[in-house]
């Protein structure tokens, strides 16, 4: 499991934000990849999400955002990117 990831945004796609950390680009889904600014170094708290298909990885700015969304998710018929609507 990623806890949380350390690095710099070094581009979007996708409306997700690519968290270079080290020399790999995580391909990460955030509430607004607009907040975040290229070349800027941030911490994300994050959340994997495992399907069988799929390994999608969610950041989070704060450990409460990251909380409310794995609250969120628990919930009958939320799934991540619904939850991750929810809190937009």
């Amino acid at each position: 499991m990623i806890g949380s990831l350390t690095g710099t945004i070094s581009g979007q796609r996708n409306g997700r934000i690519v968290l270079k950390v080290g020399d790999v680009g995580y391909l990460v889904s955030v509430r607004s990849p607009f907040d975040f600014k290229e070349m800027e170094k941030v911490t994300l708290h994050t959340y994997l999400a495992v399907r069988e298909n799929a390994l999608d990885l969610y950041g989070f700015l704060t450990y409460d955002e990251l909380t409310l969304f794995e609250e969120l998710i628990t919930l009958p018929k939320i799934g991540p990117k619904t939850a991750l609507q929810i809190l937009i």
